[in-house]
């Protein structure tokens, strides 16, 4: 058995959970991928995740019903995916009962959540797609497709053909090129009701 795999059942068998999640951020629970301390993963064994994932300081996932998060996306600061719901449409008990209904979330591959976004049970984010921070995102989300607000509707699209030629030619952002960034100052205010 590898160094790795034993170093990961040594982590498991740790009795403090705090700890233990710090340990499998820090010696590669992720694999190639690279979630910020102070995020927050429940039922960590039902998240999946495709590799080069950046997941951001205090992103919530509640992964009980089932999270996909595909190659080469980006979670930003907060972001928080649920997979569950409570069954509030129960004839006996309220505001609901004990019934807790799991609902996937699949999240595609080159996607960009921004900070503090919030994806609902049973939502489909296709590739290229871009959420706006602060978002709530009630329904699955097109291919490319930029939405913003709450609930959260389509306020633009990225460039399919050059999503298309950038992903065939496999010209990713990769975590390791995080820093050095390059500042770039854009002027100008959005105006108001702007058409």
């Amino acid at each position: 058995m590898s160094w790795p795999k034993i170093r990961q059942r040594l982590i498991q068998l740790i009795p403090i959970k705090e700890l233990r999640s710090f340990l499998s951020y820090k010696y590669g629970w992720f694999p190639n991928n690279y979630v910020k301390w102070g995020a927050c993963i429940s039922s960590i064994k039902n998240l999946k995740l495709g590799g080069n994932v950046y997941i951001a300081s205090n992103a919530e996932i509640h992964c009980e019903g089932g999270v996909s998060i595909g190659y080469n996306s980006r979670l930003g600061t907060g972001a928080f995916i649920l997979s569950t719901n409570h069954n509030y449409k129960c004839e006996t008990e309220v505001p609901y009962d004990k019934t807790i209904l799991m609902q996937s979330v699949d999240i595609g591959r080159n996607c960009w959540l921004g900070a503090r976004c919030m994806i609902c049970p049973g939502v489909k984010i296709e590739e290229g797609a871009i959420v706006a921070m602060g978002s709530v995102v009630t329904k699955s989300v097109p291919k490319c497709a930029i939405v913003g607000g709450n609930p959260a509707k389509i306020i633009g699209w990225r460039d399919k053909d050059q999503y298309d030629k950038l992903t065939s030619k496999e010209v990713d952002y990769t975590i390791k090129n995080e820093l050095p960034r390059q500042y770039v100052k854009v002027e100008g205010f959005k105006k108001y009701l702007e058409g």
